[in-house]
C-alpha cells in the first residue's frame, strides 16, 4: 500500500496568532534596478494604503459632485420635473467634454484591449506555470528531495502534486529554483497586484462619462490592493487563487467591455452569466483559500528518512495566514454589494 504525500488534517494552530510581521521582504525577482527599486517600494505596507485610501475618499468627495451635475442637466432638459419633491431614481449620464472627444473614445478602447489582453496572459502564463511546477514534482525534473525516495512506497496523486506545487515554500510555485525556463507565482502575482492600481483608471472613464462611481466598484479596486500586496508581500500560498481566478474573470469582463466601445450588442445572458462568475469565483475561492490551512504538506528543507518525513502545514505561520484572513473578510462583503448588484440589475428590472 503507497503512502500519501500529501494529507488533510486541522489547520496549525501555531499559524492563526496575532502575526509579528516580521517577515523578510521578499528579494526583487527583476535584474532591473528600476524594478527592482519599485518592487521593493510596493511591498512597503504604506504604498497600497496610502493609495486605496486616497482612491477611495476622491471617489466618494467626486461622486456628489457628478451626481448634481446630472440632475441639473436633467432639469434644464425637463424644468416640469423640478417642480416635484421626488428626486428621480434614474438619470441619464452627463458626460464631460472630453469624454465625447474621439481621442478619449479610442484611448478607452485601447485601455479595455490592454487589460482582455493582460488578463489572458496572466491566467495562461500562471496556470502554465502551476502545471510545470507539478512536472517537477511528479519527476520531470527531480529535485534532490524527492529523487531520493522509493517510488514503490509514495505514489504522486494529482491533487497531492497540486497542493505540494502550490504549498511548497523551497520548491513551489513561489520558488525560482525551478523557474528557469517560466515566471513564478511571484512574478505573475506582483505585476498582478500592480495592474489593481492601474484599474483606478476605470473609474475615473465612468466619472468622465458622467456617471457617480458605485460603492461596489470603489471598495471592490481599494480592496483588491491591499488583498494582493499581503499574498505577495508575505507568500502566503492561496493568492495564486486571486491571481488565477480573477485573471480569468477580466479576461472575459475586459472583452466585453471593448465590444461595448465598439458597438457590438452583447446579449444580456451573457452579461448575467459574467455577473454569476464573478460572484461565484468568491465564495469558490474563498473556499478553497481557507481550505488551504487543512493541507499539510512534506517539509522538503528537512528531509531525513523515508521513515521519518516531516509534515508541515500550507499555512505554517501568522504571517501566511494574515492574507487568507484579509482575503475572506474582503471577499464577504464583496459578495453581497455583487449580489445586490445582480438582483438590481436583472431581477428587478423589466
Amino acid at each position: 500500500m503507497s503512502s500519501r504525500l500529501v494529507k488533510f488534517g486541522l489547520p496549525d494552530a501555531s499559524a492563526w496568532h496575532f502575526p509579528t510581521l516580521d517577515t523578510p521582504v521578499p528579494s526583487s525577482p527583476f535584474t532591473s534596478e528600476w524594478l527592482s527599486s519599485i518592487f521593493a517600494s510596493s511591498m512597503n505596507v504604506t504604498t497600497p494604503l496610502t493609495i486605496a485610501i486616497v482612491y477611495f475618499s476622491s471617489v466618494h468627495f467626486i461622486n456628489p459632485i457628478v451626481k448634481n451635475r446630472q440632475l441639473r442637466k436633467y432639469y434644464e432638459k425637463n424644468p416640469s420635473e423640478k417642480k416635484s419633491s421626488k428626486e428621480p431614481k434614474r438619470v441619464p449620464a452627463a458626460p464631460y467634454a472630453i469624454a465625447r472627444n474621439p481621442l478619449f473614445k479610442v484611448f478607452v478602447l485601447l485601455h479595455n484591449i490592454f487589460l482582455c489582453v493582460y488578463s489572458v496572459w496572466t491566467f495562461i502564463g500562471m496556470t502554465a506555470s502551476i502545471v510545470n511546477t507539478m512536472g517537477v514534482f511528479k519527476g520531470d525534473i527531480l529535485p534532490t528531495f524527492y529523487a531520493s525516495l522509493n517510488r514503490d512506497t509514495y505514489t504522486f496523486k494529482k491533487f497531492e502534486l497540486f497542493f505540494q506545487s502550490v504549498c511548497d515554500s523551497k520548491q513551489g510555485v513561489f520558488s525560482r529554483i525551478i523557474s528557469n525556463d517560466h515566471h513564478n507565482l511571484e512574478v505573475f502575482g506582483w505585476w498582478f497586484y500592480i495592474s489593481k492600481f492601474y484599474e483606478v483608471i476605470d473609474t475615473i472613464i465612468i466619472l468622465l462619462k458622467g456617471r457617480p462611481s458605485s460603492l461596489l466598484q470603489s471598495y471592490h479596486h481599494a480592496g483588491a490592493m491591499m488583498c494582493m500586496w499581503a499574498g505577495i508581500r508575505f507568500q502566503s500560498p492561496p493568492i495564486w487563487i486571486f491571481v488565477v481566478f480573477n485573471s480569468f474573470i477580466h479576461s472575459l469582463m475586459y472583452f466585453y467591455f471593448s465590444l461595448s466601445c465598439l458597438h457590438i450588442r452583447v446579449p444580456t445572458l451573457f452579461k448575467r452569466v459574467l455577473t454569476s462568475m464573478q460572484i461565484t469565483q468568491f465564495v469558490v475561492g474563498g473556499s478553497i483559500a481557507v481550505l488551504h490551512s487543512f493541507v499539510w504538506i512534506i517539509d522538503t528543507s528537512e528531509y531525513v528518512s523515508e521513515d521519518n518525513l516531516r509534515l508541515i502545514s500550507c499555512i505554517s505561520t501568522p504571517d501566511q495566514a494574515l492574507p487568507v484572513l484579509i482575503n475572506v473578510a474582503y471577499l464577504a462583503p464583496l459578495t453581497a454589494l455583487f449580489a445586490a448588484f445582480y438582483i438590481e440589475s436583472y431581477l428587478k428590472r423589466k
